[in-house]
């Protein structure tokens, strides 16, 4: 439950972090290279050092907390709306060998640019990313939709680091699926999500 846990609560984060490029164009800077750094982090010794600790998904755990607790606003439920869509997306790209396999050929491509760079968010990495994700995810036959304000949705790097940023979201649905995540989950568990995230966040 913590494993799954942690990871769902990344693919919240990739959520909200996209939501809030979407309706304010700009975002969490440290939630977003945390979502960003985790793509890369294949080989991680556990759920958490994914996220380089519980600090990279803190976020991702404060969503969880509004979801499942007394009352969920708006902009969490649209968090989750994008969540879920990473997993639909993650279930179909790890059914599809050929397109799973090109994506991470790409992905370890890119890496070297990111190992290159101070910053997960250096414009080279996030457009790399993005090329990736329109090249193997946005030619899926089921596509994430994404709500906002049509100035930011037009900016080509608003655009880039929410694409970078879905893929992050991938990643984590991946690692949720893992470690036995499954949306049924989400419904018949959800008071133990609630308290585990409860009890991450003040780990």
């Amino acid at each position: 439950m913590k494993d799954a846990t942690i990871a769902f609560a990344g693919m919240l984060q990739a959520g909200e972090l996209v939501r809030q490029i979407a309706s304010s164009g700009t975002c969490s800077q440290q939630a977003a290279r945390a979502t960003l750094d985790s793509i890369f982090k294949l080989d991680a010794e556990s759920t958490e050092a994914v996220y380089d600790g519980l600090g990279g998904v803190r976020m991702g755990l404060r969503v969880l907390v509004e979801l499942f607790g007394a009352r969920a606003a708006q902009d969490s439920l649209a968090s989750l709306n994008h969540a879920l869509g990473m997993g639909k997306l993650g279930r179909r790209i790890q059914r599809d060998e050929p397109r799973s396999a090109a994506l991470g050929r790409e992905i370890s491509l890119v890496e070297s640019a990111w190992r290159d760079s101070e910053d997960p968010l250096d414009a080279a990495v996030i457009s790399q990313l993005a090329d990736a994700y329109q090249s193997h995810v946005s030619t899926l036959d089921f596509r994430l939709s994404i709500n906002g304000k049509p100035d930011y949705l037009r900016q080509d790097d608003k655009v880039a680091l929410i694409r970078a940023l879905l893929l992050g979201g991938i990643r984590s649905a991946f690692l949720w699926h893992q470690v036995g995540g499954r949306q049924w989950r989400l419904i018949f568990q959800r008071r133990k999500m609630l308290h585990q995230a409860e009890t991450l966040l003040t780990a």
